[in-house]
């Protein structure tokens, strides 16, 4: 991945921030990106909202960088080539997910992609929903998935409280929707250090 690289993270919470820090730790630019101002004021000033084992750490090392932005209108995650989609999904079922979060983002980025956007989804989602998000692209873009735009999983896989010991460890399962979303996603994922799957 080339240092030039700029990664957007949709969603602050115990998923996406730590990765967010992550990504600038290892020299990234990153764009976070959340609708609650209460995380973001807490993230300007420097604090962890949440505890979680060496975070903050992570955090004091990037605060006062240009590596990590922060915004509360995910359409602002358009300025970056890759976006990462962190949002809840709480559940209906064991099969079926709320993707209404998702499906909002989604919305407000559409007017803004381009070609050469990737959106990878690491929220928790039921099987289908990585074609299902290719569809809607495709659908209301017209943008052609695996040649103009990418769309990807990688699940977060990483117990609570040991994001910074397994981040690096844990194998990163990858999977896009064609082979060119899957390298894509890989690529961006890659930087983490962790191997990919």
């Amino acid at each position: 991945m080339s240092a030039g690289r700029t990664i957007s993270v949709i969603g602050l919470g115990r998923v996406g921030l730590p990765l967010a820090l992550c990504f600038a730790d290892r020299g990234m630019r990153v764009l976070g990106v959340d609708h609650d101002p209460r995380v973001l004021e807490a993230i300007r000033a420097g604090l962890l909202p949440f505890n979680e084992a060496g975070t903050q750490e992570l955090m004091d090392r990037v605060s006062g960088t240009d590596r990590l932005t922060l915004s509360e209108r995910a359409a602002d995650a358009a300025q970056c080539e890759d976006i990462v989609i962190t949002i809840g999904t709480p559940s209906f079922s064991h099969l079926e997910s709320d993707l209404s979060q998702v499906r909002a983002a989604l919305d407000d980025l559409l007017p803004l992609l381009r070609p050469g956007h990737a959106v990878i989804l690491r929220s928790t989602i039921a099987p289908g929903t990585t074609e299902f998000v290719a569809g809607y692209l495709e659908k209301h873009r017209s943008l052609r998935v695996g040649e103009e735009v990418f769309v990807a999983h990688a699940p977060e896989r990483i117990a609570a409280g040991r994001f910074l010991e397994e981040i690096s460890t844990l194998p990163c399962i990858v999977g896009g929707v064609d082979e060119a979303s899957t390298e894509r996603a890989a690529g961006t994922f890659s930087v983490v250090g962790a191997p990919i799957v």
